[in-house]
């Protein structure tokens, strides 16, 4: 083997790397459903509110774009995306 894996699989070694992945991974899940989901709420919720003010002006395809279907994308996108959060800390704490 060359000097360079020898010394890759010792640092790997050391570190732990699952047990600093797992913990990484049980942190950012904390981490995201406190703060990412209040992030991504405000965002979903100022895009919801852009079309609504602009659906009425639109025509077509766009009034039904920006009247329906973004809104309904987005509130279906935060809902899976709170209903995986909750049951990934379910998970976490059982």
């Amino acid at each position: 083997m060359s000097n360079w894996v020898e010394i890759r699989d010792s640092l790997l070694e050391a570190m732990q790397i699952e047990k600093v992945g797992r913990e990484l991974k049980n942190e950012f899940i904390v981490w995201l459903s406190k703060e990412g989901i209040e992030f991504a709420q405000a965002f979903a919720d100022e895009v919801n509110k852009e079309c609504k003010e602009d659906a009425p002006k639109e025509k077509g395809w766009c009034k039904i774009r920006d009247a329906f279907v973004l809104p309904v994308a987005l509130n279906i996108g935060m809902y899976i995306l709170k209903m995986v959060l909750t049951k990934s800390l379910e998970e976490k704490t059982a």
